[in-house]
């Protein structure tokens, strides 16, 4: 068994006045950091899906060692890249989606996901943090068959929410997985946090 991963990291960004992905924290453009998570996992395959910028993204971002594809239609939803990062990259048993701004969501948290999920096979695997579920999520073959009839600005979330009893979930004690970039405040918030394994808050 096998399962690839998907970076999700086409979207606008609206609230953010800025292209959110390039924004930089310690040292690296935000998206960089999920970039480098995801490559240094043991996810069989790596997709970027981009759309929005993509232009003014792809030359400020190491993407080496993993496919990118631009989604032209990101604007009508998420449900579009989810698409594209299904119908984009090899054959596998299961494909994680991550999002391209959770820049905390480590190689650790990934590996322990598809770990789950290569071991007992269940039909999803969602990390779950005192009881409250995040990103990213693994989903087999029947919801990947699924989430490809999806359309609009809907994601994954909503199958694991319908299939919820067939959803393994996996308790961590990192907070990460709840935590992305929505806003500015967000963002700010986010430069206030101390780097995993040290005394010293992320700089721009």
């Amino acid at each position: 068994m096998s399962v690839r991963g998907v970076i999700l990291a086409a979207g606008l960004g609206r609230r953010m006045g800025a292209v959110k992905q390039l924004l930089p924290l310690h040292g690296r453009p935000l998206l960089q950091h999920v970039i480098d998570a995801a490559r240094a996992s043991s996810l069989e395959h790596v997709l970027l899906v981009l759309g929005n910028a993509h232009g003014e993204i792809l030359p400020k971002i190491d993407a080496s060692g993993i496919a990118v594809a631009v989604n032209p239609d990101f604007a009508a939803g998420q449900s579009t890249s989810v698409r594209t990062g299904l119908r984009n990259g090899p054959d596998a048993d299961g494909v994680m989606f991550l999002l391209g701004d959770q820049p905390l969501v480590g190689t650790a948290l990934i590996d322990t996901l598809v770990e789950c999920f290569l071991a007992e096979r269940p039909m999803a695997v969602v990390p779950v943090h005192q009881g409250r579920p995040g990103n990213p999520a693994v989903i087999g073959r029947e919801l990947m068959r699924q989430a490809s009839a999806l359309t609009g600005d809907i994601g994954a979330r909503r199958l694991l929410k319908e299939h919820a009893r067939h959803v393994r979930e996996v308790e961590v004690d990192d907070p990460a997985l709840l935590r992305d970039v929505d806003t500015m405040d967000d963002y700010l918030a986010l430069l206030a946090t101390r780097q995993p394994g040290s005394d010293e808050i992320f700089r721009p």
